[in-house]
């Protein structure tokens, strides 16, 4: 599966103001957390859209290497980090995980 796919999945319970039986999409690299809710119907099929973060479609640019950790702490939450784990994360450690995630978003 691409980054980027839809799957249509059938749910088996209820779901917000959906019922069983209702036909719903979710990003492919989602499925996992839907199984025992939900049974996919069908193959995945391009969305159009990247489910990845990047820094070049990011609105929050990247924090100067001197910012305070709170604007690195910020960054990373937008990447994708557990807001937890950056709030018990030093500088360097933000500055590691963004610098993968931007590296892994290149590649």
């Amino acid at each position: 599966m691409a980054d980027g796919d839809v799957v249509k999945m059938k749910l088996t319970f209820w779901r917000d103001d959906k019922k069983p039986g209702d036909l719903i999409e979710v990003p492919a690299d989602e499925v996992h957390r839907w199984r025992g809710f939900a049974e996919q119907v069908g193959e995945p099929v391009p969305s159009g859209e990247s489910t990845t973060p990047t820094a070049a479609t990011s609105p929050f640019p990247r924090p100067a290497d001197g910012a305070k950790v709170d604007d690195w702490r910020t960054y990373a939450v937008h990447l994708g980090m557990e807001q937890a784990d950056a709030d018990k994360a030093t500088k360097a450690d933000l500055q590691d995980y963004t610098a993968k995630i931007n590296a892994g978003s290149k590649a």
